[in-house]
């Protein structure tokens, strides 16, 4: 990405940003014309991926990978985004990991690995990007119904996914003067490789699907579709708030 395109148009950060629903994102902020840096860890062949269809659509997608777990590589990459552009205003976490275990079968390195990626990592990048967020910028997490209910092997997940949300909250708090507003989006089950990781995926899906009201899955689209909204002036007065988009599963 030139320092022209980034300096000119609008910018956003979008943690996991080259696969699932953080790619949605990146690709949906990115046709709005904003130029999008999309972070990854490991896949370097779905940020190829992204990179080729940012090529094919004349997007302004960056793809850098980081380990959003390594303080000194986040500040590195801070530091290689905020060269480019003066402004950054929105941060989206999307990165998560996690075990999928029963309760009794975690290990503290497993609760810790997936509180690592899920909650603590997205605090240096606020911290960092703060002074380049303007008022009008967005901070974003991507939550999960499993923060507030109890879900067969999603103990660790759900577990950081309810501190995420209790962080945020003081984000939204603290962050509302200064014009930031920060909010979360929690989607009901969504057709991602992280779902498929799961031993019993399939039994989920029909079993989700035939409890939605509206009788599918949420895309990954329509997640960044609410995400693309909650950047907008739209939302401006949207504050602290976890926006469900579960096709009315928590309805049944």
């Amino acid at each position: 990405m030139t320092d022209s395109a980034a300096t000119e148009r609008a910018v956003a950060v979008v943690t996991g940003g080259t696969r699932g629903i953080g790619r949605a994102i990146s690709v949906a902020l990115a046709r709005t014309g904003r130029s999008v840096y999309a972070l990854y860890a490991r896949d370097r062949e779905a940020a190829a991926d992204l990179a080729a269809q940012a090529e094919r659509e004349g997007l302004a997608i960056e793809c850098l990978r980081v380990n959003i777990t390594d303080d000194a590589a986040v500040a590195d990459c801070i530091a290689a985004i905020t060269r480019d552009a003066p402004r950054v205003e929105a941060l989206i976490h999307s990165a998560a990991s996690g075990v999928h275990r029963d309760v009794t079968t975690l290990t503290p390195k497993h609760l810790k690995w997936t509180l690592d990626v899920n909650v603590f990592a997205i605090h240096p990048f606020v911290r960092g990007l703060l002074p380049y967020i303007p008022p009008g910028g967005r901070i974003i997490g991507i939550t999960s119904q499993g923060s507030s209910r109890a879900l067969p092997h999603y103990a660790a997940v759900g577990a950081s996914k309810g501190a995420l949300e209790s962080l945020f909250r003081y984000y939204a708090q603290e962050l509302a003067p200064k014009g930031i507003a920060v909010n979360l989006v929690c989607p009901g089950m969504v057709r991602t490789d992280a779902l498929d990781a799961f031993p019993d995926s399939e039994r989920r899906i029909q079993s989700a699907t035939s409890q939605t009201p509206t009788g599918r899955l949420t895309t990954p689209d329509e997640v960044a579709s609410v995400v693309t909204f909650m950047c907008s002036e739209a939302a401006s007065q949207i504050v602290g708030q976890t926006i469900v988009i579960d096709g009315g599963r928590a309805l049944t």
